[in-house]
């Protein structure tokens, strides 16, 4: 009995541990490009040793997928009340909140970016972040339902919509002819001209 209470406590403990690893490169990430963030800066920020921050994220990459479930779990919350409400939000203003979101936390936007084009993934990198991603496809495949879409029909729609709408905002982000502000109002006439093929040819409305 004791041992089995000694061992959850130290699963706490280590669990305390990543989970400071992790808000500090979350710190560390608001302040500069995910990707210029070293682990040894890492480690400095947690008040570690660089040999420590290994025992908890063996490479970069499972300590940026960590950083990003996280922040995009939590997000994901208010994209769920959207959908579930009693009126649920229209495909528009979804996919302009959704749009706007990842203007907002543009960290959060360079990981997923760097996640999807990663080649060969490790494991479980790839399971995890796989598992995040579902979490909008099924958001948004609910939320087509809840508009009328047949559910067989709906979880392809669900891939479109979150395809396209992630590749307009890696096509336009950092237009080099426009301020972040224009950028940002042609990004969402794009992503409103896109959703309304949803609202309109898809659902006849």
């Amino acid at each position: 009995m004791n041992e089995s209470r000694f061992a959850e406590l130290k699963e706490k403990e280590k669990q305390a541990r990543k989970q400071i690893v992790i808000e500090s490169a979350l710190a560390l990430f608001a302040k500069k490009p995910f990707y210029e963030v070293g682990m040894r800066e890492v480690a400095d920020e947690a008040g570690i040793s660089p040999a420590t921050i290994y025992r908890y994220f063996p490479s970069q990459e499972e300590l940026f997928n960590e950083a990003f479930i996280q922040e995009i779990s939590s997000a994901s919350e208010g994209f769920k009340k959207m959908v579930d409400n009693e009126d649920p939000v229209s495909i528009q203003d979804f996919a302009i909140k959704f749009v706007d979101h990842l203007i907002e936390n543009e960290t959060t936007f360079q990981m997923m970016a760097y996640l999807m084009l990663k080649d060969n993934l490790a494991y479980p990198v790839k399971g995890q972040f796989d598992s995040v991603t579902k979490i909008f496809f099924d958001l948004f495949a609910l939320l087509l339902e809840r508009h009328g879409m047949a559910p067989e029909k709906a979880r392809v729609f669900s891939h479109s919509f979150v395809a396209s709408i992630t590749g307009i905002l890696m096509t336009f982000r950092n237009n080099p002819s426009k301020d972040s502000e224009s950028a940002r109002d042609h990004i969402i006439k794009i992503v409103q001209i896109t959703s309304s093929l949803y609202s309109y040819h898809l659902l006849g409305k």
